[in-house]
């Protein structure tokens, strides 16, 4: 009887660690709709140059970006 029950919980908790590392990523972005993000900051650093710092939707928010990836931008000026 102890060994189905040692066997029931190692299948749950191999099944649930499985799912928890293939759940899909929750980035704050979305590759199909743009989102706006509230302009931070804004450093002139050449004359057609800019560094652009934006908030995230939450302090916990993450971009889920690689290094390698990149993202678009698109403004609205007055």
């Amino acid at each position: 009887m102890l060994i189905i029950v040692v066997a029931l919980v190692s299948i749950g908790s191999s099944t649930a660690y499985y799912l928890y590392i293939t759940q899909k990523s929750k980035g704050c972005l979305d590759p199909e709709n743009f989102k706006e993000f509230k302009l931070v900051k804004c450093t002139q650093l050449s004359h057609n140059v800019a560094k652009l710092k934006f908030a995230l939707p939450t302090p916990t928010s993450v971009l889920d970006l690689l290094i390698e990836q990149h993202m678009s931008c698109r403004a609205q000026f007055p």
